[in-house]
């Protein structure tokens, strides 16, 4: 599908930037397990698995990963829980050969999670959670501030799920999703009296659906598929100007806008063993539908520069993560949980910008749960190391700078979570 904006009354920003804002939603902004800019998150046990729990239920968190999942739990259970993000972004510059590394910033996208037996065959379930975003501050000064220097974005997604166990071997599920939206998106334009600093201030919602599907032929094998669906967000905003002259304003006025784009589509895959004494293993595959992302349109209500509007070819591609994770249970309250994922980079080199940590990346996980009656606590550590990539394309020649050069990006994380079975 084409992603292209309707009207959005903001000039200079970079097509990255103007990217993460649409793009880019978390309930507090983060690069952390991104494939362009989605993030997950979403429960610290999962989490240790590398999210291999599309086919075997770690908890109420499945409410997410795959809500078929749910017809596995008892009664009633609600889960809460948080990530720590420090992630850490350096750039060498190809013009200069000097180094310098974006703000040090931590981040805490949480979630939480219920779910309630309604009967033998059917089970509801609720998520709070954060489903995409982007968080990155190069400061005013550094070599590429005219495409980006600080991109922040937040959102909430509200999830209802409902739960089949259509027989002993088959479960299904599908969901609504309201994505609510939130960001703060800053860069400089140069002119000629000065750098004209640029802030703008939005938020909207959208709405989706997800689907989910368990199947076990047996009790050692499992396998799982969860879909969630592409969500258009309209979202609306205000742009500012803090100009060098006030004879500028003319130019660079004051202005509000709107926009409407629809995020990736996502589908998840998972193949379950727990036919080994203490040990659950699963493998994985998830599929990112990034080709939506083509370009953007801009359309302003008044000339800005002299223009009304302005298209950015994009030109993504879908991608496709692989993984593994296990859990070995030591014994009957205390497990140790691991994994390791793949991502690919959906970002090619022609459109490849600053503001987005884009590359192929490596990400290793290590965790343990302990149970304390009808409490479980997850406390896990999380490494990913993006791929060093360099940026030679053309994107801000005609702005004034184009941060070519060596982009290196990482990001430790230690996540928490805590579950009560009532």
């Amino acid at each position: 599908m084409r992603t292209r904006t309707k009207s959005f009354k903001l000039l200079g920003l970079s097509p990255g930037v103007l990217a993460g804002l649409f793009l880019s939603t978390v309930a507090a902004p983060s690069i952390v397990s991104a494939s362009g800019f989605a993030v997950y998150t979403q429960g610290a046990k999962e989490f240790g698995m590398q999210n291999n729990v599309i086919a075997h239920s770690e908890g109420p968190a499945s409410n997410y990963h795959n809500p078929a999942l749910i017809t596995g739990l008892k009664e009633t259970q609600i889960e809460a829980g948080t990530t720590l993000i420090f992630p850490s972004r350096e750039f060498k510059s190809a013009q200069t050969g000097e180094t310098e590394k974006a703000e040090s910033q931590v981040f805490y996208p949480s979630t939480l999670f219920l779910i309630h037996q309604l009967s033998d065959r059917f089970t509801a379930g609720l998520g709070v959670f954060s489903p995409f975003g982007l968080g990155t501050d190069w400061g005013k000064e550094w070599e590429g501030r005219y495409l980006a220097t600080n991109s922040q974005m937040q959102t909430f997604n509200v999830n209802p799920n409902i739960a089949w166990k259509v027989n002993d071997k088959l479960a299904v599920a599908a969901g609504l999703d309201l994505v609510l939206l939130d960001a703060t998106l800053e860069k400089n334009i140069l002119t000629g009296l000065g750098d004209v600093e640029q802030k703008f201030e939005g938020d909207g919602e959208g709405y989706g659906y997800n689907l989910g599907l368990v199947y076990r032929p047996n009790e050692d094998w499992s396998f799982g598929a969860s879909y969630r669906s592409g969500i258009k967000v309209d979202a609306d905003g205000n742009a500012r100007f803090k100009l060098p002259d006030e004879s500028l304003r003319a130019i660079f006025p004051n202005a509000g806008g709107s926009v409407d784009i629809e995020l990736p589509a996502q589908a998840f895959f998972g193949l379950c063993c727990q036919g080994i004494d203490r040990l659950t293993i699963e493998v994985g595959a998830r599929w990112e539908e990034w080709s939506c992302y083509e370009e953007l349109a801009f359309e302003f209500d008044q000339p800005v520069a002299g223009s009304k509007t302005k298209v950015y070819e994009k030109d993504w591609k879908n991608v496709m993560s692989y993984s593994i994770g296990a859990r070995y249970n030591l014994n009957n309250t205390f497990a140790i949980l691991g994994g390791y994922r793949f991502d690919n980079n959906p970002v090619p080199n022609d459109t490849f910008e600053p503001a987005i940590p884009a590359s192929d990346k490596h990400c290793v996980s290590l965790g343990v749960t302990k149970r304390f009656g009808n409490l479980v606590a997850g406390v896990i550590y999380y490494y990913e190391k993006y791929e060093s990539r360099k940026k030679d394309n053309t994107l801000g020649a005609d702005l004034g700078g184009t941060g070519n050069g060596e982009y290196n990006t990482d990001a430790h994380v230690v996540g928490v979570s805590v579950t009560y079975e009532f």
